[in-house]
């Protein structure tokens, strides 16, 4: 097949007509049940939306080959808000291939109550939309189908101050948070009060998903309320870490995670500034050089 044929057949895999259209479903189902065979990799899958969660995957793997850019060979990945446990489940599964593809491991924790959402603590919480227990934990079932997972059971407010000195986590790399609450989201952010004191339990820049800022009209997620609320009054307190929407996905329209995921920066870390552009500055230097 020649160049040009193989650049039209991308630019029609990668088109947004294509991926909402029946052949584009088929497509990823088609992919998804002959990946085993096929051999197609990691990446492409992801990029395909031939994985279960994409989101997930992307935001691991790239997490991972940050993390191996700075010279970890292992990083860790939270899930704040666990519920049934799928979420956490999958991401102990795509690890194994985030491990094949980098080279890094990736360590996954939970955080959730186990019994359920909390009270909910006031209007910014959406009570309108949530209440208390909603998505309870099988906790049991859930070990015993990961096993690997490392869960954090209780109240927020209680086990986030504890959690660096107790599970001396690898470099934390990915946050996935699907806590509802204003309050939750707020209270899980404190796992960045000790940055200063302990940033080896850190990577530089996060990679955020952040389930409950896109709803429908029942919801009515906004800057006042939820997650975003929560989002807004973290940046607005210091200026150490800033939290915001991505800027590399949002024209991406095929993507339907693109308005979700967030980046965090931890602008005093120790190794914020440290370079990493070796290899793909070089390729975009050498498309700059003047032509004979």
């Amino acid at each position: 097949m020649g160049y040009r044929m193989k650049a039209m057949i991308s630019d029609l895999l990668y088109s947004r007509e294509f991926r909402n259209s029946m052949a584009g479903a088929l497509t990823r189902k088609l992919i998804r049940a002959t990946a085993s065979r096929m051999k197609y990799s990691v990446d492409f899958q992801v990029d395909m939306l031939a994985v279960e969660r994409p989101h997930y995957a992307w935001c691991m793997l790239n997490a991972a080959r940050l993390g191996k850019a700075l010279g970890h060979d292992r990083i860790s990945a939270i899930e704040f808000g666990v519920a049934g446990g799928n979420g956490l489940a999958y991401m102990c599964d795509f690890a194994e291939h985030v491990k094949a593809v980098t080279g890094v491991a990736v360590e996954c924790y939970g955080f959730d109550t186990g019994a359920g959402m909390p009270e909910p603590e006031g209007a910014y919480d959406l009570p309108y939309w949530f209440a208390a227990k909603q998505y309870r934990m099988d906790q049991a079932a859930l070990q015993a189908r990961v096993p690997q997972a490392k869960l954090v059971i209780g109240d927020i407010r209680e086990t986030i101050a504890g959690f660096l000195d107790a599970h001396k986590p690898a470099p934390i790399g990915v946050m996935f948070n699907d806590t509802d609450y204003h309050s939750s989201t707020r209270e899980s952010f404190r796992i960045f009060d000790e940055v200063a004191e302990k940033p080896e339990h850190f990577l530089p820049r996060i990679f955020m998903y952040f389930d409950d800022v896109l709803g429908s009209e029942l919801e009515m997620y906004g800057e006042h309320n939820g997650q975003l609320r929560a989002i807004a009054e973290l940046n607005a307190g210091q200026e150490a870490i800033r939290i915001h929407r991505n800027q590399n996905l949002i024209h991406q329209d095929y993507l339907p995670y693109r308005h979700q995921i967030y980046y965090g920066h931890l602008f005093e870390h120790p190794d914020y500034n440290r370079y990493i552009g070796e290899g793909r500055q070089d390729a975009i230097e050498g498309l700059l050089k003047l032509r004979a």
